[in-house]
């Protein structure tokens, strides 16, 4: 006998088709308020401001933030927005003058999300259920407030701090040489600022083999306006101000670009972005297995880290890069990957993947899809010819280095 009531038929819940359909409609969501936040001058870490100056609630405000601003992707795709709230979001953003091509998209993305709910997973309270088993929380919460203690030590005994720090690197195949890898390479801190007025260094910048040597490179600037290799160096329309005042020193087969002495407080408050291509820094396929990676050394207390990676995807590789703390405080700056185990710090922290290049929003970088597809038209290639991933870190101590390594094979 037939069943007169059509029940929703729910997709396996470790389907990967199906859970990979709504976590891609949702990130477009994400990416999508996140613009019109960008455009219409809100602050996602402001709700209660965001809610004023959009005329909306406080519970919208909050859940529209809170899908912009959160990392744990399954603890939050339940909080998305229906479609009547979103369209008060879009109607307000509307009357706040953002453009009709990003409202469009906002409706769009929304649409897109409802759809590939309902027939993937039959409801949202279903698919809240689900995401809610699959949401990560943080085993180390001890291990974040004692990082955050060091973090406001730091700060107060050294002088300086800054709320962002990140790194974005691409790695692609070399256009000049296709058996060699590139790789596009942009580093920076949003708020920085100082108790003093002395020189503070930045950014260092080394090649180095597994064993530590040093070997020369040739790198090109992203933005090549500038004199100076310091202002060739940097990104200009990233920075604020826009040309800070960068001096280079070299030392030890190593670069240091170095803040100028400047004001103290929120007077000398500055977001300083670098960012240069590197050419053939190393084989595609070597005769024996190597390792490629990228560092940033932390010396500076930061209240965030955020270290992007995004790997072509004819590089084949079988999981995003893995990250790994070292200790620089007991063992000096020199990196010899044999001796990585024993300076290895605990980390609780994981690397997430993107589904796409177009969905790195995070809400404290507002400008950063922007940066991402400035450096994409540079390189002359698109986001979604790479598989990226993120690392994302409280206070991450100094002194250390965070490295981010994959494999690289000999052909086959």
């Amino acid at each position: 006998m037939q069943n007169p009531t059509k029940q929703p038929v729910l997709a396996n819940e470790d389907s990967p088709a199906s859970l990979a359909e709504v976590l891609d409609a949702f990130h477009a969501v994400r990416t999508s308020i996140a613009d019109l936040m960008e455009a219409v001058g809100v602050d996602p870490n402001k709700t209660r401001e965001s809610a004023r100056l959009l005329g909306l609630n406080r519970g919208l405000a909050w859940r529209l933030s809170r899908v912009v601003r959160e990392g744990d992707v399954p603890a939050v795709v339940g909080d998305v927005p229906g479609k009547q709230s979103i369209r008060k979001f879009i109607a307000a953003c509307r009357e706040r003058g953002a453009a009709e091509p990003t409202l469009s998209e906002a409706e769009r993305a929304i649409g897109a999300f409802e759809d590939a709910v309902r027939d993937a997973w039959g409801d949202r309270k279903t698919l809240s259920t689900l995401m809610a088993s699959r949401a990560e929380s943080d085993p180390s919460i001890e291990q974040e407030r004692s990082r955050r203690k060091l973090y406001e030590g730091a700060f107060a005994y050294w002088g300086v701090q800054a709320q962002v720090r990140f790194v974005t690197v691409f790695v692609l195949p070399s256009k000049e040489d296709p058996t060699m890898l590139d790789a596009a390479h942009v580093t920076g801190y949003l708020g920085f600022r100082r108790l003093s007025e002395r020189a503070w260094p930045l950014v260092y910048e080394v090649v180095e083999q597994s064993r530590g040597e040093t070997v020369k490179f040739r790198k090109s600037p992203l933005d090549p306006t500038g004199e100076s290799e310091a202002q060739r160096q940097l990104m200009k329309q990233f920075c604020r101000p826009s040309s800070p005042d960068i001096r280079v020193v070299e030392c030890g087969g190593e670069k240091r670009f170095e803040l100028a002495s400047g004001p103290v407080g929120n007077a000398g408050l500055t977001t300083c972005v670098f960012g240069s291509y590197l050419h053939q820094i190393s084989e595609r396929h070597p005769e024996a297995p190597n390792t490629c990676g990228f560092m940033v050394r932390l010396q500076t207390p930061v209240e965030r880290l955020i270290f992007d990676m995004f790997v072509h995807r004819d590089i084949e590789l079988a999981e995003p890069p893995a990250a790994q703390l070292l200790d620089r405080m007991t063992y000096q700056h020199t990196h010899i990957e044999a001796d990585f185990p024993r300076q290895t710090l605990p980390l609780s922290e994981r690397v997430a993947p993107f589904h796409a290049g177009r969905h790195a929003v995070t809400s404290h970088i507002p400008w950063y899809p922007r940066m991402l597809d400035w450096v994409s038209d540079r390189i002359g290639m698109g986001l979604d010819a790479f598989d990226g991933s993120r690392f994302e870190m409280m206070y991450p101590p100094i002194s250390t280095t965070l490295s981010r390594r994959f494999p690289i094979l000999p052909r086959k």
